[in-house]
C-alpha cells in the first residue's frame, strides 16, 4: 500500500484505503446521506467509560429477536419466524433493509406490545478488540446529533461485523442515550481504519460527554469467497473553497478469473487537521460488474464540524 500526495499522483489499492490530502498552498484547518451542516461542533467533555448498571430483573417476557447472518435479508427472515415482512419493518424503522450488516439484531415481532418493547440486557463481547479513538460529536440542523468515531484494525487478521455503542449524556443530568453504530462495510482489513457513525434523533442539552464500547469484532480465518479482489483507483479530487466538501471521483477494476461482482461498495471517511472524524459517506454501485470488468464511482462528502484536512477511501466487492 502506498499514499501519494493529491492531486499530482493517483493512488492504486488493492481492496485497501488510500488517503487524499489537499495542496500544499491550503490553509489547514453516511443510507447515509450528504452531510449540508456546516456548524461547527459543540464541545463535548473528555470521553469517559459508560456507567450502564444492569436494570432490576422483570417478570416481562423478554422481546424476540434475530441476529442477520450472512445472506439473510428481511423477506427470507420474516418467512423464518412465519411473520409478515411490514410487521418486521415497522419493528425495525431504524434498520435499513437494504443495508443489514452481519450482527444487525431485529426484533421479531410477536403481537405483544409490552413483550416487544422490553429489550434484553444482555450486551455482545467483541470476538477481538480494536483500537478505537475518541469520539466526537456534531450538532444537526433538525436538533440531533451525530457522533463518529475511529476504528483502527491494529490485529494481523481481517475483522468483520464491526459494531459500537455511543453512550451520549447531556448537561440536565437524565439518564444517557445508547445507541449502535454499525460498520459501512462488511470487512476491514488489517491495518486499516475507518469512521463509524450513529445519529441521536433527539440528544440531551450539552455540553455533550460522549464514551463508547466496542460491542462486536469478529475475524475472518477463512471468508470462502465471500470478498473479491479490485483495485480501487483515484482519478480526480477537489476541495471545495471552504473545504467543508471535497469531491472524489475514480474507478473500481474487479480482477480477473473470479466470480462477477454484485456487491461493490466504497467508503469515505473524512477527518480534520487534528485527526477527528468529520464525515463518512458510503457509494454503492446500482450496477453489477463482470469478472475483469471495471466501473467509475463518483460522489462527495461533506464535513459535519469544521474543514476537512484528509479523506481515507476504501473499498469492497462481493459476489
Amino acid at each position: 500500500m502506498k499514499y501519494f500526495q493529491i492531486p499530482i499522483l493517483l493512488i492504486v489499492l488493492c481492496l485497501s484505503g488510500c488517503t487524499l490530502f489537499p495542496s500544499q498552498s491550503a490553509a489547514p484547518q453516511v443510507e447515509l446521506t450528504p452531510y449540508s451542516t456546516r456548524t461547527a461542533a459543540v464541545p463535548t467533555l473528555p470521553p469517559v467509560p459508560p456507567t450502564l448498571e444492569p436494570p432490576a430483573p422483570s417478570t416481562r417476557p423478554t422481546q424476540i429477536t434475530h441476529v442477520v447472518k450472512k445472506g439473510e435479508d428481511m423477506g427470507g427472515i420474516a418467512t423464518l419466524y412465519g411473520v409478515k415482512i411490514k410487521d418486521l419493518r415497522e419493528a425495525n424503522s431504524k434498520v435499513d433493509p437494504r443495508m443489514m450488516p452481519i450482527g444487525t439484531v431485529l426484533i421479531i415481532p410477536s403481537g405483544d406490545p409490552e413483550q416487544d418493547a422490553f429489550q434484553p440486557t444482555t450486551i455482545p463481547t467483541p470476538v477481538v478488540i480494536l483500537l478505537t479513538e475518541a469520539p466526537v460529536c456534531y450538532p444537526d440542523p433538525t436538533g440531533g446529533a451525530w457522533c463518529l468515531m475511529k476504528v483502527d484494525n491494529n490485529t494481523e487478521l481481517d475483522i468483520e461485523d464491526i459494531s459500537a455503542d455511543f453512550v451520549l449524556a447531556g448537561s440536565d443530568g437524565s439518564e444517557p442515550q445508547t445507541r449502535t453504530a454499525y460498520c459501512l462495510l462488511d470487512r476491514l482489513q488489517s491495518g486499516l481504519s475507518i469512521a463509524l457513525s450513529v445519529y441521536f434523533p433527539q440528544p440531551p442539552p450539552p455540553p455533550w460527554q460522549v464514551s463508547t464500547r466496542l460491542r462486536t469484532a469478529s475475524p475472518i480465518t477463512n471468508d470462502s469467497g465471500r470478498f473479491l479482489v479490485s483495485d480501487l483507483k483515484l482519478r480526480s479530487s477537489e476541495y471545495s473553497p471552504d473545504k467543508l466538501s471535497i469531491h472524489v471521483n475514480g474507478t473500481v477494476d474487479l480482477q480477473e478469473n473470479q466470480k462477477d461482482a454484485n456487491i461493490i461498495h466504497v467508503v469515505a471517511s473524512a477527518y480534520n487537521a487534528s485527526g477527528q472524524p468529520v464525515g463518512v459517506r458510503r457509494w454503492d454501485s446500482q450496477v453489477g460488474l463482470e469478472s475483469g470488468s471495471g466501473l467509475v464511482y463518483d460522489f462527495n462528502i461533506y464535513s459535519l464540524g469544521g474543514p476537512i484536512e484528509r479523506v481515507e477511501i476504501l473499498g469492497e466487492t462481493r459476489p
